[in-house]
């Protein structure tokens, strides 16, 4: 088994955490492999506060000096508990991934190409979605007003349209699509609409339910999966601090 594959294999999901939550979303049982980042628990005691800092000894006085890599790791403690301060709000509707992207390429409503590591720099909402599920529908008021605010201010929303969610079976990529084209242009939406209409991509990022997005970094790292349907510009904002933040995954 190759590099890649071990990788695969290890982003598993964390089934449970949606049905326990019960968060508002849709239930997708189409079956077939899954090959899925795994969320994290968050850890809030990641990063000590002062009161819990061991305070130095008389033994101390001989150990030796904090070097840059001690500092680097304080820096990235704090950093990491910053992140969950911003996101505390919203605590039990994500989890934590930070794994490197799987990447892929997909055509917009438009012909335009997307190819998600060509976005590196950018912090990346990469949505999935269908026209029939109500919490998608409800949530793209919010995906639009942050597409539009920040789309020149390294931020983008790239909503999936997987062709067996659309169709909630194996069926027609032409009939999915038709179905999306009439949904966006209805609406009036002008964020990047992806057609997967070979499933490959809900194929590598596919959930037990939508809508889903995937946080990505500025470096291509996924650092969040929040289940569910934002439910404000707000949220989103706040994951997009978040995602700013600087936080090594090694």
């Amino acid at each position: 088994m190759n590099i890649e594959n071990i990788r695969k294999v290890s982003f598993i999901i964390f089934f449970t955490f949606l049905l326990v939550l019960g968060l508002s979303a849709c239930n997708i049982n189409i079956g077939g492999g899954r090959v899925l980042p795994k969320p994290t628990e968050i850890d809030n005691g990641q990063a000590a506060d002062d009161q819990d800092r061991p305070r130095p000894t008389d033994s101390d006085k001989d150990s030796p000096k904090p070097t840059d890599s001690d500092k680097d790791k304080d820096d990235q403690a704090d950093n990491a508990k910053r992140a969950e301060q911003i996101l505390q709000d919203y605590a039990r509707s994500y989890g934590r991934v930070n794994q490197q992207i799987f990447d892929f390429e997909l055509e917009d409503l438009e012909g335009k190409t997307y190819k998600l590591s060509d976005l590196e720099g950018k912090v990346v909402f990469l949505n999935f979605w269908g026209t029939w599920c109500p919490p998608c529908r409800a949530e793209m008021p919010h995906m639009q007003a942050f597409y539009d605010k920040y789309k020149d201010d390294g931020a983008i929303v790239l909503a999936v349209s997987p062709e067996v969610v659309e169709n909630q079976r194996p069926g027609s990529s032409s009939v999915a699509e038709g179905r999306v084209r009439d949904f966006i242009g209805e609406h009036g939406y002008s964020f990047p609409v992806l057609l997967d209409s070979e499933n490959e991509v809900w194929g590598i990022y596919q959930q037990r339910s939508i809508p889903t997005t995937y946080i990505i970094d500025g470096s291509s790292i996924i650092r969040y999966l929040k289940f569910g349907a934002f439910q404000s510009l707000e949220e989103m904002e706040a994951f997009l601090e978040a995602a700013r933040i600087n936080i090594s995954i090694d």
